[in-house]
Order: structure tokens, then sequence, then C-alpha cells
């Protein structure tokens, strides 16, 4: 048998249409002028409601979904961290939070593919309400092939365009805010530590969002409380703010409400018997 070349052991694999969009809606990330801040949150209290919740009944509560929840409420809370360019002279300052995240959809062969999914008003719904739809994305669902075939064609009608016309495509949306709302949300929830269990770091991602959260993964660390050191569930987490719209006091203010609701285990109180 013939040995192989070094060139011949090198594989040569397609760049799908749905990869390029979504590196051109990466390379959106230059138009904002990010600032970026790495939190330590303190979720012991939600981890332990959460496994034993599990094994009281069985079902696994998605840690994700509930970041998602803590967002929205601070958002809510917070809505200039939401703010977006309104032409040369003005901002606008949403008021439903819609959080446009990233989750693993089962497809017909059962294998497992990850899909951008938006929670529309998002603060109007429950930690209950958001993991029920967040798993009811993932799943494969015969009737809603339509809709995704038609969002199928649609992504390979704007990709077969020149790279011109797929420019002002990108400027069309990216310059009007109520476009950006209705094809990406106001927020960005990102959630890489589902796809790397047992890594500890933080993320530093490109994002086409103003404001954008990446969920990385959570270490056990020794916590200095009441003087003596104690084995705590410490999220990292990564806040990714347009400082062209959002100050840094908005937004250290911000911050520290977000972990207080993520320390307090907030909307979990339900699921404490």
């Amino acid at each position: 048998m013939a040995k192989m070349t070094e060139q011949e052991k090198n594989r040569i694999l397609p760049f799908s249409k749905g990869r390029k969009m979504l590196a051109e809606a990466s390379r959106q990330s230059k138009r904002y002028g990010h600032i970026k801040g790495i939190l330590e949150v303190d979720v012991t209290k939600p981890v332990e409601i959460m496994n034993m919740y599990r094994e009281r009944t069985g079902e696994r509560l998605s840690f994700t979904s509930w970041v998602i929840k803590c967002v929205a409420q601070a958002v809510s809370d917070y809505r200039v961290v939401q703010t977006f360019r309104l032409g040369r002279n003005r901002m606008i300052e949403f008021y439903d939070v819609d959080i446009k995240t990233n989750v693993e959809k089962e497809t017909k062969d059962g294998m497992k593919i990850p899909i951008q999914y938006l929670v529309r008003k998002a603060q109007e719904k429950s930690f209950k309400e958001i993991h029920d739809e967040i798993r009811a994305a993932q799943k494969y669902k015969e009737e809603k092939r339509k809709d995704e075939r038609k969002i199928k064609r649609q992504q390979n009608l704007i990709m077969s365009l020149p790279v011109l016309l797929r420019k002002i495509f990108w400027h069309n949306i990216m310059t009007n805010p109520h476009k950006v709302k209705k094809h990406l949300g106001t927020i960005g929830v990102t959630a890489l530590g589902m796809f790397g269990q047992g890594l500890s770091g933080y993320a530093l991602p490109n994002t086409p969002h103003s404001t954008t959260f990446a969920i990385g993964a959570i270490v056990k660390k020794p916590i200095y409380i009441d003087g003596e050191f104690q084995p705590r569930d410490i999220l990292h987490l990564t806040l990714i703010f347009n400082h062209d719209v959002v100050d840094g006091g908005p937004a250290v203010r911000f911050s520290n409400h977000l972990s207080v609701l993520m320390k307090e285990a907030y909307a979990l109180d339900e699921f404490i018997t």
C-alpha cells in the first residue's frame, strides 16, 4: 500500500452558506465601540436548587434558560444597556427585551447542530416559560420543517448575492435598530459553557449585538466568607457593552444588579420544596 503524502492526509471541507452568513454577521461587531468585562458570579445557591430539583423529579433545569431570565430582568431594570444609535443625532432605548441565544437542535437523523434562537419579550416570561420554549426549540418537530426550510431558502438567497450587495444588505440592517431588533434581538446571550464541560476560562466573542453576555464554565473555588474559606460554585461570565451608547457607570451598576440577582437565585423560588 502506497504511503500517503502530507497533502493527501489533509481534508477539504465545504464552507457552507450558513457558516458564511454567520461569519459576515460576526464581522458587524466592528460597527460598535465594544468594551468587555469579566465577572465571577457566585451561583452556589441556584446550582444547589437545580441539583435538588433534579434529584426529586428527574428533570434537569436549563442553567442557560435561567441566566436568560436573570439577564432579561436586569435589562428590564436597566434598559439603557439595550440602547441603539438612531441616525446621527438620536438614540433609541427599546422596551421589550428580545434575547438571541444559541441552542443545540436535534435533526431528523438524531444529530445535534447549533442554531440561533430568539426569545421575544423575555422580561414578561417566567423562567419555566423560557426553559420550556428553548427545550421545544431544541427538539426535532416535523411541523416546523416548513418554517425552517423557508429560513434556509432566505439564507441561501442572501448568500448567493454578490459581495457588494451583501455589504449593502448588512449595512441596511445594522444601521436600522428596528431591523436589528427584528433579526438579531436587542441582547445576545451565548452559552459557550455547554460546549466545553470541565473547561475553565472566559470567552471574548465578537458579536453583532450592542450588548452580549457570554456564559462560561462553572468552577469550584474557595471563597473567604465569615472568617473561613468555603467551596463555592463560581460562574465565569463575560459582559460586552457598546460604549458608544452605554457609559461605564450604568454598565457597572447593571453588572452589580445582575450579579445580585444570580447570587440570590432569582426566579427559582417555585422549585424549592
